[in-house]
C-alpha cells in the first residue's frame, strides 16, 4: 500500500513537470506573427505577438474525448 501511495505521487509529481515544460516552451512570435504553439501534455494553441492577444486559429482538431486543440494558424496577423 506504501508503494502505490509512493508510486502515486512521482506520477503527480510527472505531470506536473509536463505542464511546466510546457508552458515555458510556449515561442515568442515576431510582430504580426501567429505560430502554433505544439505541447506535451496541454492542448496545442496559437500564439500571436499583439499587446491585444485573440484567438488566431485556422483550424482545429480533436484533442481528448470532448475537446478541440488548434490544428493550423493564420499566417500572417494584424496587430490593432
Amino acid at each position: 500500500m506504501k508503494g502505490l501511495g509512493t508510486l502515486a505521487a512521482l506520477g503527480l509529481v510527472g505531470i506536473l513537470v509536463l505542464v511546466g515544460i510546457d508552458l515555458a516552451s510556449t515561442p515568442t512570435p515576431a510582430k504580426g506573427q501567429c505560430v502554433l504553439s505544439r505541447r506535451v501534455l496541454l492542448p496545442d494553441i496559437c500564439v500571436n505577438s499583439c499587446a491585444q492577444a485573440f484567438d488566431c486559429t485556422k483550424s482545429t482538431r480533436p484533442y481528448g474525448l470532448f475537446f478541440t486543440q488548434a490544428a493550423s494558424c493564420d499566417d500572417a496577423v494584424i496587430c490593432q
